[in-house]
């Protein structure tokens, strides 16, 4: 695992996106795996006026890792905020959009796999130390993509909403991200400080299913210093993009 502190979220932003752009720009197809949420807004703000109508990007391939559907339509709500975050401002066709649905959850690593795999992946870390869709105490932590039905996940962890108009979530799973070429996490925020402090220094658990990550070959996490203000930065190197 390779740790960049950065002084701010904007810095943090720049060095993920510098990353994603360098990958962005191979000379041949390109699959990349974006988050929603709050962590990557300034990138993305930043990202869109960079490769919006340009032909060298043109060979992207957009990949959703997690998705819930609604009971009357294939998408779900991931699918609508990435358009609202990012994919709209991009101004990124939706036939280089591919997600998760009911129909093809388990031939989606299949899919990525004949597509050439994923170059990166962008991520960021849950609250409770959940990663994608991949929560505690219900992760199955030897799965590629996998379903599961809302009232299991939410007996695991009390606290989730019910979500009765989205009964299921689908999700790659450990094995999946293990796969991914160069991963990347962000987190910015003193409210992650300390959930990013357990993740690197707890052991593997599915209590903390985002501690598995650490096995990865090729695993970068960027944050600010806010999320790094209980990390003993002397236990660890620091770099800069």
């Amino acid at each position: 695992m390779k740790l960049i502190i950065e002084e701010t979220e904007k810095e943090m932003s720049e060095s993920a996106m510098h990353i994603l752009l360098g990958a962005m720009m191979q000379d041949k197809r390109v699959n990349i795996s974006l988050t929603a949420g709050e962590s990557p807004k300034t990138l993305y703000k930043m990202m869109a006026p960079i490769i919006k109508d340009k032909e060298q990007f043109k060979n992207v391939q957009y990949y959703l890792f997690d998705e819930a559907p609604y009971k009357d339509k294939p998408y779900g709500p991931n699918w609508d905020e990435m358009h609202e975050l990012f994919f709209n401002d991009a101004n990124i066709p939706d036939e280089r959009i591919h997600t998760t649905t009911m129909e093809n959850w388990e031939k989606y690593d299949w899919e990525i796999r004949q597509a050439g795999e994923l170059d990166v992946m962008l991520i960021g870390l849950g609250w409770d130390g959940h990663f994608c869709s991949n929560c505690p105490r219900c992760t199955p932590m030897d799965s590629y993509t996998y379903i599961m039905d809302r009232a299991t996940k939410n007996k695991a962890n009390p606290t989730y909403p019910p979500k009765p108009d989205l009964p299921f979530t689908l999700s790659m799973g450990p094995k999946s991200l293990m796969r991914v070429k160069h991963l990347v996490m962000i987190v910015n925020g003193k409210h992650k400080a300390e959930i990013l402090k357990k993740m690197i220094e707890s052991p593997i658990s599915d209590e903390l299913p985002s501690t598995i990550l650490k096995l990865h070959p090729n695993f970068t996490v960027i944050c600010d210093k806010d999320a790094a203000s209980l990390l003993n930065l002397e236990d660890y190197k620091e770099y800069r993009l």
